[in-house]
């Protein structure tokens, strides 16, 4: 039986038909354009605020499909600055003047570009724009107002004789990236802003859910495998959910290889690790690590694979520690050299706490098999 039957839609193309746990800040949104559908809607600036991966974009694209749906008139402009070479003025004003189907020229300077993007907007009056820019923060510091006043000219747009143009939405990972702005800039964005909260774990359970229900045959994704996966997600990776589903692809990709009739936690566990191996794989400076480190990470390591599963215990890491330092022949580490250890690797970036009780290892062996990589470390293997 097969894993998927729309694979499509764990992408991060796929506009779901709705948002678990987005509601409200959709239903704000959806406060602030509902007069698109009116003659002349009034202009607004948005701002959408919250940490990766946490709906902001996607709940962006829902809202305006479902008024586009309604209102044949309206058009969004999307453009993602971390998409281009380089915000630069010029090039931010031909990306918006291209997506209104206006012709670029090189001779023109960026001024003269904006100017054209205005005349495009007005002699298509008939239109009704909602225009988006994401990861806005691009134009803070030496790109805010004497970089090119970008904030300053798109918020303020019905100055320049434009009345079809219902808003503009700047969305940004950084609460405070206005703070960032000239003081112009920081004015003119007004007061609208809604913010995105990191989903918690049984959030992310309900959203995991939800979308193999739409990408995957029934029964393949069992509950507790959801639960795990939004459980590391949270620990690993900040609850990120483009990265939950990225890794729920991923899992059932290497389900359906194997020939598998569900989704597993060892399924979950490999597309982690495949997830995480460019990370480290050549990394010099893990064998640039001190001897206590590099044996504390190969107990993390063993003790994740013996116990298939991407997080350990403090008690598992001793226990792996003694039969490193026992196969090495050396000294066993104190625990006060084991905890010294410990928080290098964590300052580090090769492991993060989630409470008393789990230690997440984010770095994984390119290799099937750990004791290949105790012998790139310590110059044996183990085991």
């Amino acid at each position: 039986m097969p894993i998927f039957v729309n694979p499509r839609a764990l992408s991060r193309q796929h506009i779901p038909a709705r948002m678990p746990h987005r509601e409200a800040q959709l239903s704000m949104l959806h406060s602030f354009f509902r007069d698109i559908q009116s003659e002349s809607p009034y202009f607004k600036v948005v701002q959408l605020v919250g940490p990766k991966g946490t709906g902001k974009t996607t709940s962006t694209h829902l809202l305006l499909r479902l008024l586009g749906s309604m209102s044949p008139r309206l058009t969004h402009v999307y453009l993602n600055l971390r998409a281009l070479s380089d915000p630069s003025p010029w090039l931010v004003y031909s990306q918006l003047l291209s997506r209104v189907g206006g012709k670029v020229s090189r001779s023109l300077s960026a001024g003269e570009v904006f100017e054209k993007f205005i005349l495009h907007l007005q002699r298509y009056s008939d239109r009704i724009y909602v225009i988006t820019i994401d990861e806005a923060d691009q134009l803070t510091g030496y790109r805010s107002l004497h970089g090119g006043r970008i904030v300053y000219n798109l918020a303020r747009l019905p100055e320049f004789g434009v009345e079809n143009v219902s808003g503009i939405i700047f969305i940004s990972r950084e609460e405070g990236w206005a703070y960032h702005l000239a003081p112009e800039e920081q004015s003119s964005l007004g007061a609208l802003a809604v913010k995105y909260p990191a989903y918690t774990r049984d959030q992310l359970v309900d959203i995991i859910l939800f979308r193999a229900g739409e990408a995957c045959a029934p029964g393949v994704l069992p509950e507790a495998v959801a639960e795990y996966l939004a459980e590391v997600t949270e620990a690993m990776f900040e609850s990120d959910v483009r990265r939950a589903l990225d890794l729920l692809l991923l899992a059932g990709q290497i389900a359906e290889s194997e020939g598998a009739e569900a989704i597993s936690l060892e399924h979950v566990n490999k597309a982690v690790a495949q997830s995480m191996r460019e990370k480290f794989l050549f990394s010099q400076s893990i064998e640039q690590l001190g001897t206590a480190e590099k044996i504390v990470l190969l107990a993390l390591l063993f003790a994740s694979r013996q116990l298939n599963q991407n997080f350990v215990t403090l008690r598992d890491v001793q226990k792996h520690v003694a039969l490193i330092c026992e196969s090495l022949g050396i000294k066993p580490l104190s625990q006060r050299e084991q905890d010294e250890a410990l928080q290098r690797l964590s300052d580090e970036g090769y492991v993060q706490f989630r409470g008393p009780l789990k230690i997440y290892p984010t770095v994984f062996p390119a290799y099937s098999d750990p004791s290949l990589l105790a012998g790139r470390l310590l110059g044996r293997r183990i085991g």
